[in-house]
């Protein structure tokens, strides 16, 4: 039987309530990639609109054999970010390959 990793992206667009200076948005966006690296084993860059001071994208990647388990970390991250008050998630696109 032929082995399949699957690869899961998820493309986020915050909004980073409160940030009053690149400083703070830097200083916020930061602390979250660690968290969600640390907390979910997951590999985050950010992109886009980094010289915004209230606006980001984040691409979080992870892998694995099983594609429910795939997805599950993306949602669980998901489901992180909704918790956090100081980010709102404006738009975000999951894809699993």
């Amino acid at each position: 039987m032929p082995h399949r990793v699957f690869i899961g992206q998820c493309d986020l667009d915050l909004h980073v309530e409160g940030s009053q200076s690149l400083k703070d948005k830097r200083r916020v966006i930061s602390s979250l990639k660690e968290k969600l690296k640390n907390n979910f084993n997951v590999a985050v860059c950010e992109f886009g609109d980094l010289s915004m001071w209230q606006r980001t994208q984040l691409g979080i990647a992870t892998c694995g054999n099983d594609r429910v388990v795939v997805d599950s970390t993306l949602k669980a991250v998901l489901e992180y970010l909704h918790r956090i008050h100081s980010i709102a998630v404006l738009d975000f696109k999951i894809q699993i390959s």
